[in-house]
């Protein structure tokens, strides 16, 4: 006699991604991460500020600019996600989250070696991302190549100035040496950007 229940043999359904379960079901929600993304662009306006200097402030305004772009396209793609609940917006969010988050990351990384903020900081954001990426269990595909470019570019920025502090005349001491030890971030980016590739290979799609 057959006693087994039918609906019991069939596999479990596979879990949705996890982007898709961060999709935003409330207001709330939708208004998180482009009210943080706007909090770190005034951020940006006042350090420059508060460290004074033609430099420090253009360099603040200019990271103010490009992280407030950000938050609209957060909010945009948020908006549209709690609107029409499918997969693809869903999957639009989650990419835009991923693009401007560590796109931040690399620009708080180039400010900070830019007006010549503690190395503390520097570090801490160069090396986070990639991190914190080793605990999570699945990561999409697209996660680890935006990391990648980040650092890559991160890395080539943080080579420049590195260059500049070694040949610029006028520069002042603390900005030569610091500028000067960029190129130590530069080679530690690199690193990143090459393990980030790698992974990305492995990783899925979705």
């Amino acid at each position: 006699m057959e006693t087994r229940d039918p609906d019991t043999d069939d596999p479990a359904e596979e879990a949705p991604p996890g982007w898709v379960l961060n999709t935003p079901t409330r207001p709330l929600e939708v208004w998180t991460y482009p009210v943080l993304a706007l909090l770190l662009a005034a951020a940006h306006v006042a350090l420059g500020i508060a460290f004074g200097g033609a430099l420090a402030l253009v360099v603040g305004v200019s990271a103010a600019v490009v992280t407030t772009v950000g938050a609209v396209a957060l909010f945009v793609t948020g908006r549209r996600a709690y609107d029409e609940q499918s997969r693809d917006a869903s999957w639009r969010c989650h990419v835009t989250r991923v693009v401007v988050a560590v796109g931040s990351v690399g620009i708080v990384s180039v400010t900070t070696l830019t007006v010549g903020f503690p190395f503390g900081a520097l570090f801490g954001a160069v090396a986070g991302v990639p991190t914190a990426f080793r605990f999570a269990r699945s990561m999409p595909r697209i996660d680890r190549l935006v990391v990648a470019w980040t650092a890559l570019a991160v890395a080539a920025c943080c080579g420049v100035l590195a260059v500049l502090g070694r040949t610029l005349p006028d520069l002042p001491d603390f900005r030569s040496t610091t500028w000067t030890f960029g190129a130590a971030f530069a080679a530690m980016s690199a690193v990143a950007a090459v393990h980030q590739f790698v992974v990305a290979r492995r990783s899925p799609h979705d």
